[in-house]
């Protein structure tokens, strides 16, 4: 974090506070001793019933010439003395071994938690020193295939880290590769026109690209069966290839039959693109088309070529990536054709070049990492300092319960099934909980509640395991009320918000002042709530860290459970004042923090469920 005020944040006001009252008493025993060492070594104990923070004293072993211990014990009394003399942030201070524990008074930093976090002060602070303008390149769907619930999981990691960057007070550019021209599109075109006649006749009036999808696929399985018969079918192989490269030649050249349909069937697909983003609320800022990379590929190869970075290989053009144990990467292939990294280089440098970009990350599936490899080591023989800066953020698949999905065999989920799948079972799953409490709803509330709780649901699934874990898609256990899940989170946040509408929502005003005088709050749920919420800016820097989004999502389902086992051990509305404004106060921090973790994973809280 950032180095913020102190009313934003409480842990560095914590910090402060503990350096400022050690500072003299350090002065006095080891004068030449730098402070900076005991700051740097400040840390969190693991549990937050060992206090907020943790000194170990080890650095003043040396200077003192005493043991660890020995040194905490003093320091502990020491603090202790001066505490009761000028109360702050710190209610009081233990040794534990040679550690110094400091335990803040709840109420305080409560009541500076909120402040911040209703003004915002709090998720200000959250920004990083070192702010960046950042593309983030997601989803990348090939037009001319189905969309399915594995392509999801790209979406939604590459949604979350945008977020995540975003709230980290980075200059965000979320961007999307389209993948509209190559041999999948050549594929579907040929299975549509093999027959002649119209090609289109039969295109249904919804779901469109899943057709179109299957075209690709029975041209998929046909060339399988082919190749399974070889070398007898070997001259039939060769000529339907020859027929692909032709449609697309033929595209390019503007052929009256072909680039029409072409045209339309694409306009099909990025339609039906446009509505899962708008599902899944999801914002792109800047598009790129796949078919609009093959004369700059063809530019970029010629001009690297000439000065020597790229060079002649059987016909072929490859950049020598010896140096870096990467063999060749091929450029331009030995029949003119380029290729996916060339067109990667032609976006890198738009990227680097025109949109100023000093980090780049790629959300691509964990099979392409040799090709990201590639990728920025030929950026740098390019002389692209700032290829260092690209990072391909892998992730793995996403399975069936019974297995592996292919969109080559049609064996998916698509993207339609998905939505009516989760949108049924969470109907289902919230009728039969509580019926008589929604009976006055309106068919507009239920469908939008249905649909973020389906969202919440698709996209806390595809988050709560590391980027290296495979994901299970199962629509029962994803659409669960209880356990990790989305739906679960939201109904947290749900119970909290019913919690004030019963209270009558107080002022914040109001909240300050009970805590002000609440002297019986703080009690172990209370204790690790707060300290749960104050981590809330160590995880997104780990997010961001890691480009993994796992962190929060599991941050997010602990802070859930912590939250519910306050609201069951400690009574809120039935709470004496001032401990009832002092708990109402905890769950208006909860509310606030947890629901802009919960925006960052793309997930949108609900009032009631």
């Amino acid at each position: 974090m950032n180095s913020g005020t102190d009313s934003a944040s409480p842990l560095l006001a914590l910090r402060a506070e503990l350096l400022q009252r050690l500072a003299p008493l350090v002065a006095e025993r080891a004068p030449e001793f730098p402070l900076e060492q005991l700051a740097a070594a400040l840390t969190r104990p693991p549990d937050a019933q060992k206090g907020d923070l943790a000194l170990p004293v080890f650095p003043l072993a040396k200077a003192l010439k005493a043991a660890p211990p020995a040194i905490a014990a003093e320091l502990a009394q020491a603090l202790g003395a001066g505490l009761e003399a000028r109360p702050g942030l710190i209610a009081r201070v233990a040794a534990q071994g040679p550690y110094l524990n400091a335990f803040a008074d709840p109420a305080r930093l409560l009541g500076r938690l909120l402040a911040g976090a209703s003004s915002g002060e709090f998720f200000a602070a959250l920004h990083t020193e070192q702010r960046q303008r950042v593309m983030v390149e997601f989803s990348q769907p090939n037009t001319h295939k189905v969309f399915h619930v594995g392509h999801l999981r790209n979406v939604c990691v590459g949604d979350a880290l945008q977020r995540v960057l975003r709230a980290r007070g980075h200059e965000v550019v979320a961007a999307n590769y389209y993948g509209d021209f190559g041999i999948d599109v050549a594929k579907c075109l040929w299975w549509l026109t093999r027959a002649g006649g119209d090609p289109l006749a039969e295109a249904p009036p919804r779901d469109r690209g899943v057709w179109l999808g299957q075209a690709y696929a029975r041209t998929t399985a046909h060339i399988e069966a082919l190749e399974a018969d070889k070398p007898a079918k070997a001259a039939e192989i060769e000529q339907l290839f020859a027929q692909l490269k032709g449609i697309l030649e033929a595209i390019k050249a503007g052929d009256a039959r072909l680039a029409p349909l072409y045209q339309k069937t694409r306009a099909w697909c990025l339609e039906e693109f446009a509505e899962v983003y708008a599902w899944l609320g999801v914002r792109f800022d800047t598009d790129f088309f796949e078919s609009e990379l093959e004369e700059p590929g063809q530019r970029i190869v010629d001009e690297y070529l000439a000065r020597g970075v790229f060079e002649p290989s059987q016909g072929a053009i490859i950049c020598d990536l010896g140096a870096a144990k990467l063999g060749p990467a091929l450029v331009r292939k030995s029949d003119g054709t380029s290729l996916y990294l060339t067109w990667d280089l032609v976006l890198a440098r738009r990227k680097f070049d025109e949109f100023g970009i000093e980090r780049s990350l790629y959300v691509v599936g964990a099979e392409q990492t040799y090709h990201f490899q590639q990728l920025f080591a030929t950026l740098q023989r390019m002389g692209y300092e700032r290829a260092k800066d690209c990072r391909h953020v892998a992730y793995e698949l996403v399975m069936l319960p019974d297995g592996k999905m292919s969109s080559r065999k049609g064996r998916v989920i698509t993207f339609d099934q998905v939505r009516r799948s989760l949108a049924q079972a969470i109907r289902e799953r919230m009728e039969s909980a509580d019926r008589e409490a929604r009976a006055g709803w309106s068919p507009a509330l239920w469908d939008e509640t249905i649909q973020r709780v389906a969202v919440a649901c698709l996209r806390y699934g595809m988050l709560r395991v590391t980027n290296t874990t495979r994901v299970i898609f199962d629509t029962e256990d994803w659409t669960s009320l209880e356990g990790e899940t989305g739906a679960y989170l939201l109904y947290s946040l749900a119970r909290i918000a019913g919690i004030f509408r019963r209270a009558g929502r107080p002022e914040l005003a109001e909240l300050q002042a009970g805590l002000a005088r609440a002297e019986r709050f703080g009690a172990p749920p209370e204790r690790e709530l707060l300290a749960h919420l104050l981590r809330y800016g160590e995880v997104l820097a780990q997010v961001e860290k890691s480009l993994d989004p796992s962190h929060l999502a599991s941050w997010l389902y602990d802070g859930a459970r912590l939250f519910s086992r306050f609201y069951h051990d400690c009574p809120v509305l039935k709470s004496e004042e001032p401990l009832r404004s002092a708990r109402l106060a905890l769950c208006r921090a909860a509310e606030l923090v947890l629901a802009h973790g919960l925006r960052c994973l793309g997930i949108e809280p609900v009032e009631e469920m």
